[in-house]
């Protein structure tokens, strides 16, 4: 009451919509650890980092974006009656950024992004309908070498996250395009999503079309048995004669072949499998695609793959190719196998002191890597103790005139300075140790 006046208390809202989350103290700290590592690896390579718009128009967005996608886009107006969306890839931004704001720059461009995208869509494991991803895209580039370092660059990534026994399935979607060319749309995107499911009955259904020829029938019949390594190529180059582009068939096989020898040089042959049945993903590849798998996830942890005819969409036509990687579902795996992140936990609860000797020292243990909480609250010696315990912190720091008395599971010592110094470096070097976090 004030004034006479009853003081209105606001509702409490503590509900947020479906498939939006919260992210606070270990899981925020984990999710940007990953996105550090992430940034340091695509700058080891020479990837120079992009920020785009949280949304900008529909229709730059839905550029080479599939009906599906289209559909989960998040749209609204602006005041001047636009249509604008919340990004849901991020591919068509990099491509409108390459075609009109760099391209008067030395290609090839090496591009990685980190950043959100929504999808109005049902949640999936690792995915909710705001999720982050982390990705890179060469530009300007049509060799076997720009696709073998991408395929490269996401093997890094992979292995620099730690996860356990991932592999790379490497496709290819030109294959696809030149084996089914004169087929009807709809003939296409049966064959796509049956072969997509792994659905015998569904591809035997969609192979019936009329406008399927023998020759085509018969090596799509065979296209999700073809995962291996090169002895899955010369099959297909054996069926491929018969084609109606039969050439294009060829030179999709031959650019594949090329890029997977590649990938043996680079010394990481045991990460890849090829696989012909590869043929999901974004409507606007033309080139090879891959996914990167990890057992016991029945999601791609990553997928990208060479898209050379989107960009010219905004202008320049230039050759490009790139993957994302989803933060989300990094986290996801290593939690399943005990990757607990980066400690939050503070190394000291530092009583609180107004000698300038005391805040000198606090600051060179910041300084040092040090985690420090410092009390604001005036506790005694006590009170300091249980505000520890409550906080998960195994140690306190009092001011002893010119010495401290540090307290931890060996009780309470009093240290000079240089002590102290001693103690605070074998907190660290524990820290750095292989395998701790």
């Amino acid at each position: 009451m004030k004034d006479g006046r009853e003081l209105s208390v606001p509702e409490v809202r503590s509900q947020i919509p479906h498939g939006v989350q919260d992210r606070f103290m270990v899981e925020a700290a984990r999710r940007r650890q990953v996105e550090a590592v992430l940034r340091e690896q695509f700058c080891r390579w020479g990837y120079q980092e992009v920020i785009t718009p949280t949304f900008e128009y529909y229709d730059n967005l839905t550029v080479g974006a599939s009906p599906d996608l289209q559909q989960a886009m998040y749209r609204f107006f602006d005041r001047d009656g636009h249509t604008l969306a919340l990004r849901a890839d991020f591919t068509p931004q990099i491509a409108r950024t390459a075609a009109t704001k760099l391209y008067d720059q030395p290609m090839p461009l090496r591009c990685f992004y980190i950043g959100s995208l929504f999808r109005y869509e049902e949640p999936q494991a690792g995915r909710k309908r705001e999720f982050t991803q982390a990705g890179v895209e060469l530009i300007g580039a049509d060799t076997p070498a720009a696709d073998a370092e991408v395929v490269a660059l996401s093997v890094a990534a992979l292995e620099t996250l730690n996860l356990p026994n991932f592999q790379v399935n490497l496709g290819q979607m030109a294959f696809f395009h030149a084996v089914t060319t004169g087929l009807s749309p709809e003939s296409v995107t049966a064959i796509r999503e049956a072969i997509d499911r792994k659905s015998t009955a569904r591809l035997a259904r969609a192979l019936a079309a009329p406008d399927v020829t023998t020759s085509q029938r018969e090596l799509l019949a065979r296209l999700s048995d073809w995962v291996g390594e090169t002895e899955v190529l010369e099959e297909a180059r054996a069926l491929s004669t018969s084609l109606p582009e039969a050439a294009a068939a060829m030179a999709a096989i031959d650019r594949l072949a090329d890029v997977y020898r590649l990938l043996q040089v680079y010394g990481i042959g045991h990460r890849v499998i090829l696989d012909l049945g590869e043929v999901r993903g974004m409507d606007y590849y033309t080139g090879i695609t891959f996914r990167g798998m990890v057992p016991g996830l029945g999601w791609p942890v990553l997928s990208g793959g060479r898209y050379d005819n989107l960009i010219a969409n905004f202008g320049r036509s230039l050759p490009a190719v790139g993957f994302g990687l989803g933060i989300e579902r990094v986290l996801l795996v290593q939690s399943q196998h005990g990757m607990t992140g980066p400690s939050i936990i503070p190394h000291l609860l530092v009583q609180g002191c107004d000698h300038s000797t005391c805040y000198h020292l606090v600051q060179r243990l910041r300084a040092r890597g040090c985690r420090i909480e410092v009390d604001i609250l005036g506790l005694s010696g006590p009170e300091l103790h249980h505000l520890a315990r409550q906080r998960g912190i195994s140690r306190t720091l009092r001011c002893a005139g010119k010495a401290w008395v540090l307290s931890d599971e060996r009780g309470d010592r009093l240290l000079t300075e240089s002590e102290l110094w001693q103690e605070v470096e074998a907190w660290l070097a524990g820290e750095s140790l292989p395998g701790r976090r």
